[in-house]
């Protein structure tokens, strides 16, 4: 991500444009940077990043302490907010349960409750098993756009062909693993279609891209 967002910036704005379907939208990437050391924010450090004070709905009234860490964050010139979640294989988006205390967990599924009917999402399915990571970053979503109103939109970027991880992922075995996750959660036809995308980008391509 560090790549894609600071040497392949053009080509990865390019994309969102595209995948987003924007016109004339200009992408300022606000983490991470070199200047904040390739930080990750979340919590309220995640919203004040993205110049979001004064919500009316606050963020500890929808999340607990030690909320998602958000790989990338931006804003364009109108307004628009974009979080980034960056996975190099799939089994990183395996995630089995939150790790909070009980009160903690009572108001985490209190949220993904919300989120999943927001979503239109089978009430059978369990966001809170397998992929709760995923689930808990469309929760964000929901919290940013549909509580908050705001312009938000939620990024998953799916490296393939990675060299440095356990077990690369080929392009195409991205988009079967993206399939499997979407029905894992009962994800269906939902108002925030338009607001979730998946970009899935080879890591060599990126490279030859950085390249002089």
């Amino acid at each position: 991500m560090r790549v894609a967002a600071n040497d392949c910036v053009e080509a990865f704005n390019q994309r969102i444009a595209q995948l987003f379907a924007w016109e004339n939208e200009h992408i300022s990437w606000l983490s991470p940077t070199t200047g904040d050391e390739y930080a990750e924010y979340y919590d309220d450090e995640f919203l004040t990043r993205l110049g979001l004070f004064d919500l009316k709905v606050p963020l500890r009234d929808f999340w607990p302490r030690s909320g998602p860490r958000w790989d990338r964050l931006a804003r364009t010139q109108s307004g628009k907010v974009i979080l980034v979640e960056a996975k190099a294989y799939p089994e990183e988006a395996v995630d089995f349960t939150s790790q909070a205390g009980e009160t903690s967990l009572a108001r985490i599924r209190k949220a993904l409750e919300a989120a999943q009917r927001d979503f239109a999402a089978s009430q059978s399915a369990n966001w809170e098993a397998t992929f709760y990571q995923y689930a808990n970053r469309l929760a964000h979503l929901y919290y940013l756009h549909g509580l908050n109103g705001l312009d938000a939109y939620l990024l998953f970027v799916c490296l393939a062909d990675a060299p440095d991880v356990p077990k690369p992922c080929s392009e195409a075995a991205w988009h079967g693993a993206l399939r499997v996750i979407e029905k894992c959660l009962g994800l269906g036809s939902h108002r925030y279609h338009d607001r979730v995308g998946h970009v899935i980008w080879s890591v060599p391509e990126m490279t030859m891209l950085k390249l002089p």
